[in-house]
């Protein structure tokens, strides 16, 4: 059952942003909110500071019992679509399983999982279209963990994603293909709605790119080149500054538009009608209209304030304006939690659901216990009859002792195999930890330079890059494109797994289970061919592999390539005419010019490991048992 009220909590990497909201019949509004910062510092120290902000929030906000709802990023989500036969409703959470062990990569007692029915149809048998969202328990576990420390009443977590597309659903009510780009911290939530469908992508280009941007151009603190992101438009500077963030711009630009071609690829060409802008990143000056120069899918519409959720007496209307942009997925979370969300799906653990119903039982049984003595002592005081019923309680007590006996043998049973556990959940961990160095391993790879200390990709050499892929997980997925079935079945990408090989086939043990997976990158890109001279392009390749083999990343390991003079691709561009003033001059009729050019490119494939020296993945030993009394 809805609450009235609730709080919605989206803990992100630099802010826990928290919004309590009210529920009027269909209808709701915000009586509260607040934006915790989280010092910037190590990974390694961010569990302390992120419990020094909630202990911030919660002496500054009157949390009782109020339920909270909290956000699980959409990066750590595996999202997957599928189509069920027609089923009767009773059989549907069997199948809905059947399927999720073959979709989820990983034992089901690891996640948490759960769906939602789209698209629903009148005619029975088209099937039943589902959603799959799965989230490792570990993830979760620090979500449950940090609200049990502040006794705060958990009672749904949500898939950030969702909670954008619950907000917008809400507040603008799309009828047609609508795209939500939430610009955060690290990383930019790409989010596609279609009715009931959702689909989403994290961009990893965001606000805290410009600002390493401005840190790195001007050699300033990073507090500073924050301050100096936020203020561009009182600058005097702006116009260089400006410049400086272009590339990065670019780089966010581009991402969108191919992460739209693959959403078209996959949606069978069905086009995006229009597209809400959320975060502060998007109202740097200039920025939405840069986005919208590159991204000519559908109209941009910068989100800059609310329309059917009203603001509380008690919220000061000028310092919500300047926080709104980030509060989008707090919104959502509360707009779930008060039961006015199209998407409910819930993650929050089973346990933690039965921790709570045990919690209001003890709460229950407390109080009638009380009651069940006071009567007793009344009944004792006027009637002799009291000892008899004394005598039963105490045999109800004695078969409660056994019972927690009993229940204390099964917990040491239970627990036994925690420290198993807990050596792969520190295999596990180092998937976060992978997105860093592999955002790093592209920067570096797309900025290489060859001996002439010259970048190697681009105009001068006329070499391009046109894919990078990086995983631990055995590039072994089949795909609808021969070009990469033929890189995945190449014999030097089988040559790099089979020096790997130090714990089994790669190809069948789950890397997740071996302390030992390596990071596989592959570049793929083509060089032109100029003057008919594939040799010139063979030297380019093999600057390329000189200048990875130097990486301090890649020193020391294999570097596996797929090109050859032999193997080239042509695209063929017709040439348009025009005359003088300006009209074609060619017969439209024939629907292309006469006049073509061919322009000749030769696919490379460069296939490594990537491995910091500084920053091994080592995983590390489970911690000794205590000693003995007396030692």
């Amino acid at each position: 059952m809805a609450a009235n009220i609730v709080w919605g909590l989206d803990i992100g990497s630099s802010a826990i942003k928290a919004v309590k909201m009210q529920r009027f019949n269909t209808e709701c509004s915000i009586i509260d909110f607040d934006i915790i910062d989280i010092p910037a510092g190590d990974e390694a120290e961010r569990p302390a500071r992120l419990n020094a902000a909630m202990k911030n929030l919660t002496e500054t906000h009157k949390f009782g019992n109020d339920p909270v709802f909290l956000a699980i990023p959409g990066a750590v989500c595996l999202h997957r679509e599928f189509t069920l036969p027609p089923t009767a409703e009773a059989k549907l959470h069997e199948m809905v399983q059947f399927e999720a062990r073959q979709q989820i990569p990983f034992p089901l007692d690891q996640v948490e999982w759960g769906y939602e029915r789209f698209d629903a149809t009148e005619d029975a048998n088209k099937g039943i279209n589902i959603t799959l969202i799965a989230v490792r328990k570990s993830d979760i576990q620090e979500m449950t963990s940090l609200c049990a420390n502040y006794e705060l009443k958990l009672e749904g977590i949500a898939a950030a994603p969702m909670a954008l597309y619950n907000f917008i659903n809400f507040e603008f009510k799309p009828n047609t293909i609508t795209l939500i780009l939430d610009a955060g911290a690290r990383g930019t939530d790409f989010v596609v709605m279609n009715k009931r469908q959702i689909y989403f992508r994290s961009i990893q280009i965001a606000g805290r790119e410009i600002t390493r941007v401005l840190e790195n151009k001007f050699k300033v603190p990073y507090d500073k080149a924050e301050s100096l992101k936020k203020n561009i438009e009182k600058s005097p500077q702006m116009d260089q500054i400006l410049s400086v963030i272009e590339p990065t711009l670019r780089n966010l630009g581009a991402d969108v538009q191919r992460t739209i071609g693959f959403y078209k690829a996959k949606s069978r060409g069905q086009k995006i009608q229009n597209c809400y802008l959320l975060g502060h990143a998007f109202r740097l000056p200039k920025m939405a209209e840069y986005l919208q120069s590159q991204v000519r899918e559908a109209p941009f519409a910068l989100v800059e304030g609310l329309q059917r959720i009203r603001l509380g007496s008690t919220v000061e209307p000028s310092v919500w304006e300047h926080e709104f942009p980030t509060m989008a997925v707090a919104i959502g979370l509360g707009i779930q939690g008060l039961g006015l969300g199209e998407l409910n799906l819930n993650l929050i653990p089973r346990q933690t659901e039965v921790d709570q119903a045990r919690a209001q039982w003890k709460k229950f049984a407390a109080m009638s216990a009380a009651i069940v003595v006071l009567t007793f002592l009344i009944t004792y005081y006027f009637s002799s009859k009291a000892f008899d019923e004394f005598t039963r309680n105490s045999k109800e007590a004695d078969d409660l002792k056994a019972k927690l006996v009993a229940a204390q043998g099964d917990e040491k049973t239970a627990i036994k195999d925690i420290p198993a556990k807990r050596e792969v959940n520190l295999r596990l961990q180092s998937a976060s930890r992978d997105r860093e160095k592999i955002h790093f391993a592209e920067n570096t790879l797309l900025t290489l330079k060859g001996g002439d200390d010259k970048a190697i990709f681009g105009l001068q050499n006329k070499t391009y890059v046109t894919n990078f892929y990086a995983s631990r997980a055995p590039l072994d997925q089949k795909s609808d494109s021969a070009r990469w079935d033929a890189l995945r079945t190449s014999e030097g990408l089988k040559r790099l797994y089979d020096d790997l090989k130090t714990a089994g086939d790669p190809y069948k043990v789950a890397p997740e289970m071996r302390p030992d997976a390596p990071l596989i990158v592959i570049l793929s890109g083509q060089v032109q061919v100029v003057d008919n001279n594939p040799g010139a392009a063979i030297d380019v390749c093999t600057k390329i592999e000189d200048a990875i083999k130097k990486i301090p990343q890649c020193k020391g390991q294999k570097v596996e390539f797929e090109y050859s003079a032999n193997r080239t691709v042509t695209y063929v561009e017709h040439i348009i005419p025009y005359t003088k003033d300006g009209a074609l001059d060619f017969d439209p009729q024939k629907q292309v010019a006469d006049e073509t050019k061919n322009w000749v490119f030769m696919p490379f494939h460069f296939m490594f490991v990537w491995e910091d020296p500084a920053d091994k993945d080592i995983v590390p030993p489970p911690p000794a048992p205590p000693a003995p009394p007396g030692h």
